[in-house]
């Protein structure tokens, strides 16, 4: 695992320290050449740093300690919200270490200037067979070079995908949705466990994650709600409902992931946040707190204006 590409486009070519409150992840990152550091014993953080908060707690504590650091460039990945293990953070280590951060950045520039001149795009590659219409006055979210060129801290999500998010269900939804979609994987999320969702409902999620990375999965999507996800013919849709909380089978979140470097690394049985900045795209239920949000990822779809 080589960061060269990371330390020179964010970290002033200077090696970053991994900071998390694993001891066991911190020992196997030590074992691989990094300078590392429990982020309970932390004042503030190192001036370039990649964080891994294990816990609510550790997450908390590292944006404490950013308001106390005054020059910091620290990549935050909130592990806990995924699946804590040091496993899987060494994964996530490995996709962040393969990662091209110049080129992404660079193409969620283009990506973004797209959305911004065009408002209806039709998708191709995969088998995509889908259409969808932006908003004019929504607003995308994208990284761009300049919002890491000075002190930062992000979530090492926002480097890899431009996205439209409608969390608020009484706002009207920045984008609309219709098609059909090949999926390779699915994500997961559950900030906190919540007593109105029926309980159990973490293991079917696993048992369909790992069935979608074996065979796949056919989505499909009318006017932004879901009406089937078939895999080898059968119909899970009724899990997904019940999985995500009162947004039910709505849509809430449609993001064009620009990470091209991860591709031939990528598990899809694995619930690592790299996994949704696939060059492709994901689109999301649910808002990961009166339910489960639950990505949806195509890999290898374009998005084209209509024109």
């Amino acid at each position: 695992m080589s960061p060269s590409n990371m330390i020179s486009t964010l970290f002033d070519r200077e090696k970053p320290s991994i900071i998390a409150d694993s001891e066991d992840f911190l020992r196997e990152c030590a074992l691989l050449g990094f300078s590392t550091a429990n982020i309970t014993e932390l004042q503030k953080l190192q001036k370039n740093s990649i964080v891994f908060s294990f816990s609510n707690d550790a997450e908390k504590k590292t944006f404490e300690l950013a308001k106390n650091t005054e020059s910091k460039k620290s990549v935050f990945c909130a592990t806990q919200v995924f699946e804590p293990t040091t496993a899987i953070a060494l994964y996530s280590l490995n996709l962040l270490l393969s990662s091209n951060f110049e080129r992404a950045l660079h193409t969620q520039r283009s990506v973004l200037n797209m959305l911004n001149s065009n408002e209806k795009f039709f998708l191709s590659g995969n088998d995509a067979d889908a259409q969808v219409s932006i908003s004019p006055h929504a607003q995308p979210y994208a990284l761009l070079a300049e919002d890491v060129s000075g002190d930062f801290v992000q979530s090492v999500a926002e480097f890899f995908e431009v996205h439209y998010a409608h969390m608020d269900p009484q706002e009207l939804c920045p984008f609309s949705f219709s098609g059909t979609l090949k999926i390779a994987g699915i994500l997961t999320v559950l900030r906190k466990p919540n007593p109105k969702l029926p309980e159990g409902l973490k293991t079917p999620l696993k048992w369909l994650s790992d069935q979608i990375s074996k065979d796949g999965a056919l989505l499909s999507i009318e006017d932004n709600t879901i009406t089937s996800l078939q895999v080898n013919n059968e119909e899970h849709v009724k899990l997904l409902d019940l999985a995500a909380g009162s947004r039910g089978l709505k849509l809430t979140e449609f993001a064009i992931g620009v990470n091209e470097a991860i591709a031939s690394n990528i598990d899809y049985r694995i619930n690592s946040q790299m996994n949704e900045g696939i060059s492709g795209i994901h689109l999301a239920i649910g808002d990961g707190s009166s339910g489960y949000h639950i990505d949806f990822l195509s890999p290898a779809v374009s998005v084209y204006p209509e024109n």
